[in-house]
């Protein structure tokens, strides 16, 4: 059976921006922070560690790379006053494995460039211990 007319409207209108989803997720929102945090942490944002939060944000949380920078307008706007503590702490209820995709998202992005900053280490540990989450947790193999 062929989709009408109204059915394509209202699947199109339906549809969220990028912006919409983060907006509708504190927690997607909080990671989304902390992302941004660890790449700014060292004072400047590399190429690499930008490529590496556009891959993340398309490829676990289906935000188009042509829609990432709106994403982070809103998050500037958003976040202008959220500490990274702050953002670590909507993390209080996620399963526990989430907190884990998290921290190992931060060390891919830290990692990025090839040189890991101790303000960026500083950032992912505290965030680790706030997460409750061990060193040896974050290795394990899943």
């Amino acid at each position: 059976m062929s989709e009408s007319i109204f059915d394509r409207i209202a699947a199109y209108l339906g549809t969220k921006s990028a912006v919409q989803k983060v907006a509708d997720d504190p927690v997607l929102t909080a990671e989304l922070l902390l992302l941004l945090h660890v790449a700014l942490a060292d004072g400047k944002t590399d190429e690499t560690e930008y490529a590496a939060i556009l891959g993340i944000a398309a490829s676990d949380f289906g935000i188009p790379a042509d829609e990432f920078a709106e994403v982070a307008e809103y998050l500037k706007d958003f976040g202008y006053e959220t500490t990274s503590k702050q953002a670590a702490l909507a993390f209080g209820n996620v399963p526990f494995d989430r907190k884990v995709q998290l921290l190992r998202h931060l060390l891919v992005i830290a990692n990025a460039d090839n040189d890991l900053n101790p303000k960026e280490a500083n950032l992912i540990r505290m965030t680790a211990k706030l997460l409750g989450v061990t060193p040896e947790e974050l290795h394990k193999k899943h």
